[in-house]
């Protein structure tokens, strides 16, 4: 009896690592990452094409000095100011006063938000007076706190605390209640109680929330010491604004408006850098 010899099949080859190589990048790909350089760069492309356009526009529109002055005649001001001994001491007294303001309110809103977040009681019973808040024109606040600590500094910390907080509360309340209920599992599986759940599980996982709940307040913290300082009018940048207003001196306040925009802008870039450093380092622990 005559055996037929088949030819051997073909071993099948895997799809993964078929799958696994289209889905890879190539080494020659044009595919384009801004580096930290060229964010750099374009930024200062945009920057200097904003005071190129306001000088043409203010020079060469029909448009009256009062309303829109030329960008030199803004740049011209802020070095009297500065001659004069006026900015920069207006200037550090704003910078200190949002600084404290800002300490106070990161002090209450992280550990307010993992426990409110965190307390389903607490939950109930607060959430929703810190979303009214939250909500809460600022201005509305301005005229009681005047009334209750006076015209004096207090009331420019108490009115950043105000608009701070809530803004970093209701980020952080909210990312608690986004951890992931299997690492809660896990935890209870190995014996941690809530507290050593809370310190190891919880706030681990909630540390990108509380970088942008940071964020988040610094941005309502501006707005505060703006309100602040141009209803005190006591010093800082609001009290120039306001007596450059009642000399219709409209070239001061759009210096100090200048002022006041590349303040937030730092401030926020500063909080936009820590974020990134945050989550770069959760991605490293993973």
């Amino acid at each position: 009896m005559t055996t037929t010899l088949r030819p051997a099949a073909p071993a099948k080859r895997s799809l993964v690592p078929g799958v696994l190589r289209r889905q890879r990048a190539p080494r020659g790909s044009t595919r384009r990452v801004f580096t930290r350089r060229k964010r750099i760069v374009v930024s200062i492309l945009n920057l200097v094409a904003f005071c190129v356009i306001w000088e043409l526009v203010a020079t060469y529109g029909d448009i009256p000095t009062l309303f829109l002055p030329s960008f030199t005649d803004v740049i011209g001001e802020l070095r009297e100011m500065s001659a004069e001994g006026i900015l920069w001491g207006n200037l550090w007294i704003s910078l200190s006063i949002y600084l404290v303001g800002m300490a106070i309110s990161i002090a209450i809103a992280v550990p307010g938000g993992l426990l409110i977040g965190g307390i389903p009681v607490l939950d109930k019973a607060l959430s929703t007076y810190v979303w009214a808040l939250y909500t809460m024109p600022r201005i509305v606040l301005m005229p009681l706190l005047l009334v209750w600590v006076g015209i004096n500094d207090a009331a420019r910390v108490w009115i950043i605390v105000l608009s701070a907080v809530p803004a970093t509360l209701v980020v952080i309340m909210e990312g608690v209640k986004t951890v992931d209920n299997s690492l809660l599992v896990a935890g209870r599986s190995f014996g941690a109680d809530r507290l050593k759940l809370f310190i190891h599980v919880v706030v681990p996982s909630t540390v990108p929330f509380i970088a942008t709940g940071i964020r988040m307040g610094v941005s309502r913290g501006l707005l505060g010491l703006f309100i602040g300082e141009v209803f005190t009018g006591v010093d800082g940048i609001g009290y120039i604004i306001t007596l450059a207003q009642k000399t219709f001196n409209s070239a001061q306040i759009y210096a100090m408006l200048l002022v006041f925009v590349l303040f937030c802008v730092a401030l926020v870039s500063a909080t936009q850098w820590l974020e990134r450093k945050v989550m770069e380092g959760r991605r490293q622990d993973f």
